[in-house]
């Protein structure tokens, strides 16, 4: 066998070794109760359980992070019989536990809480002026690492109820001669101006714009190019009109 084969065919070997260690060290979870959605708005109320299977007994550590937050004073994480032993704060989206504390190899948790708010506002000190920050949209049901490795993680997409209005109040703009108008308050929106941006948007949407314009209710226009082309029209006819009576005039004089 030549240096080389000998080289990959240790290699390979080492890969393995390392794979099933990663295999046989990692964690599995899985939800027992509940439904994870996959869309979500703030404010929103959600609760499930958990199952943390087939962690090392080598295994000091396991993290638990969630980006739902306590709702009306209550834990986020309910252990059962096992929250006596459980010294960390059930109150944070993040908890460390010691597997001291746990049973071995399997147990369950139950997560509760509520969607955080997606907006942060903030005030300018020498104006009137609010400015709307506004966060990530994708956030996490939970998180769970066994010694800082990742073992399962579930998201979601948050619904931000601000955005959510402000894009159904401009969609409502159908008018093609204000897409650039649009397309500025969106800018406006977007640069934290949101309460500015709605208003206008509001008031735009109020306009409303016929179908079509109807010129002495016989000739229907529809687009733009016969209402120049009627305009371009009655020009000229103007024009010849006022050519055909100033030659007239001057005929006249002379006479």
């Amino acid at each position: 066998m030549k240096k080389n084969d000998i080289r990959h065919t240790i290699i390979i070997f080492l890969l393995m070794v390392v794979l099933m260690v990663n295999i046989s060290s990692a964690a599995t979870v899985e939800i027992t109760s509940g439904k994870l959605p996959s869309q979500l708005h703030e404010g929103d109320q959600v609760d499930f359980t958990i199952k943390i299977n087939d962690y090392d007994e080598d295994v000091k550590n396991i993290i638990i992070e969630t980006s739902l937050i306590s709702a009306n004073n209550k834990p986020i994480y309910d252990f059962g019989d096992y929250n006596p032993s459980i010294t960390d704060n059930r109150y944070n989206p993040k908890i460390t536990l010691n597997t001291s504390s746990l049973p071995p190899n399997t147990f369950q948790v139950s997560i509760s809480g509520k969607v955080p708010d997606g907006e942060t506002r903030i005030k300018s000190d020498k104006s009137d002026l609010v400015i709307s920050k506004f966060s990530e949209t994708k956030l996490k049901f939970y998180e769970v690492r066994t010694d800082q490795k990742l073992s399962g993680i579930e998201s979601f997409e948050l619904i931000i109820t601000k955005k959510e209005v402000f894009e159904k109040t401009i969609n409502k703009i159908t008018w093609d001669k204000l897409d650039g108008v649009k397309r500025e308050i969106k800018k406006l929106f977007d640069s934290g101006l949101t309460t500015e941006a709605q208003n206008i948007a509001e008031e735009m949407g109020k306009i409303n714009v016929p179908n079509s314009l109807s010129l002495f209710r016989i000739i229907k226009i529809e687009d733009d190019l016969l209402l120049n082309a009627i305009v371009i029209g009655l020009a000229l006819i103007t024009f010849v009109i006022g050519y055909v009576f100033g030659s007239r005039k001057s005929e006249d004089e002379d006479t």
